[in-house]
């Protein structure tokens, strides 16, 4: 995931003041005073004045952006694109893609490579027009997205000012946040009003990490006992909340250093991480603003966890930002276990965002990690691209005879990328990023008396 630019604070410059210096800006006042006041007496009432358009103000930090394309202008073929990025896509999707119908015609033959661009969607999608007119019946269902990625694409890299990026910092305690949607979210967060639903799926692929999270762990959660959550889910999360959400202790203002007023910090474990590593450190901090008297530690471990913007080789590297730490690993978790214990359900919780449980690529890496996590008794949640993938991991975890309990029914995400992948070797397919949600914990035993 690419970091988003954020505005900078623009240069104030103060000049000493003197006595003499006073008085010259006084005068000067004075006579620009006069001289509107003679101005406006003369001035008479024109209707040129109601429909001439006037140039908005541009300032320091609006004029560095110049927009390579404009709104209107999103949509270009994929190999014709002003934008030599999108341009490799297209050949690399025309090279190792295939065509749906040489596939279902030679099933047993290499499909052919996609070197026909539908018009309507701008993507590389059969070997040739005639294929592409033979498919047509399934091809629409798949080309309203397709276009909305298109042109998604263009608009990230227009150049144009992304003003959507621009996030809002700490909340006041007093005011509360709405966590049913990503609506509701953005607008009690006070973000800058989103104008498009194009604006809304940017923001959402960057958020959907940090807000997935938050949203399964805060008080106002969307997720509800009986509905989505069982009464072991509760437990769970009862505990966490009982330590993110402490009584407000007098004495102890917003304005103070968390590290000095926290009493506890909170793990958040992220297994097999992959893009939630490569997020800039600040995107996590609309995870903290949801909790402003807690601190955090956010561990991404898997072979894929990197921080973003480093060149360092070290296997294990800790960042801090603010009331955050992270720390990344990139060895397997059954290494990683062993060094992070002890473990705690009131302070620590684990993520597996898309794990790919039963996929046969990561199959087998994932067998002796899930016996450890469900020994911590700690809660787990994970992810999925889409149903069909949330219920193959459910499956998975069902059909291994673990003893657990479920936490949280598979369900859709609230917090989803509203954001389509496309599938680069067969444009047909899309998932969307935590689409789904489910959660399980170790199993507990109640101890009861024997004549009970």
């Amino acid at each position: 995931m690419a970091s988003r630019l954020r505005p900078l604070a623009p240069m104030l410059r103060t000049l000493p003041r003197t006595a003499v210096g006073e008085a010259r800006v006084s005068s000067t006042l004075a006579s620009l005073a006069a001289a509107r006041a003679a101005s406006s007496a003369r001035r008479s009432l024109s209707l040129k004045s109601f429909f001439t358009t006037r140039k908005p103000k541009s300032d320091t930090f609006t004029s560095q952006f110049e927009p390579v394309l404009e709104q209107a202008d999103l949509f270009h073929p994929l190999s014709k694109s002003p934008l030599e990025p999108v341009r490799t896509k297209a050949e690399w999707i025309a090279t190792h893609g295939t065509c749906p119908v040489c596939k279902e015609l030679s099933p047993d033959e290499k499909s052919k490579p996609p070197k026909h661009e539908c018009p309507d969607c701008g993507y590389p999608t059969h070997c040739s027009e005639e294929h592409y007119e033979m498919d047509q019946e399934h091809h629409k269902h798949v080309c309203g997205i397709l276009r909305e990625v298109n042109e998604d694409e263009h608009d990230l890299r227009s150049g144009r000012r992304m003003k959507e990026f621009e996030f809002p910092g700490a909340q006041h305690r007093d005011e509360a946040v709405n966590l049913s949607n990503w609506d509701t979210f953005l607008y009690t967060r006070g973000f800058l009003s989103m104008n498009s639903e194009r604006s809304m799926r940017h923001v959402s692929h960057v958020l959907t990490y940090p807000l997935t999270i938050g949203s399964v762990l805060h008080q106002a959660s969307p997720y509800q006992l009986g509905k989505d959550l069982t009464i072991e889910g509760l437990k769970s999360l009862a505990a966490l909340r009982h330590t993110l959400h402490p009584a407000i202790i007098s004495g102890i203002t917003q304005s103070q250093d968390l590290r000095t007023t926290a009493t506890h910090t909170v793990r958040i474990f992220c297994l097999g991480a992959r893009a939630e590593s490569h997020l800039p450190p600040h995107i996590y901090m609309q995870l903290a603003y949801l909790f402003p008297s807690t601190a955090f530690q956010i561990h991404f471990v898997g072979p894929d966890a990197i921080p973003p913007h480093t060149k360092s080789k070290e296997s294990h590297q800790h960042v801090h930002y603010d009331q955050m730490t992270f720390v990344y690993d990139n060895s397997l978790y059954e290494t990683y276990h062993a060094e992070a214990g002890p473990f705690n359900p009131y302070y620590d919780v684990f993520f597996l965002f898309s794990p790919g449980l039963a996929h046969p690529a990561t199959k087998e890496m994932w067998k002796p990690t899930i016996p450890l996590l469900l020994d911590t008794k700690c809660a787990i949640f994970g992810t999925g691209f889409d149903e069909q993938d949330v219920m193959n991991d459910v499956n998975e975890i069902e059909s291994a005879g673990y003893e657990l309990d479920w936490l949280m029914k598979p369900r859709e995400n609230a917090f989803r990328s509203l954001k389509h992948e496309v599938n680069m070797t067969d444009v047909r397919q899309s998932a969307q990023c935590n689409w789904g949600i489910w959660g399980i914990r170790g199993r507990r035993y109640d101890v009861r008396p024997s004549d009970q």
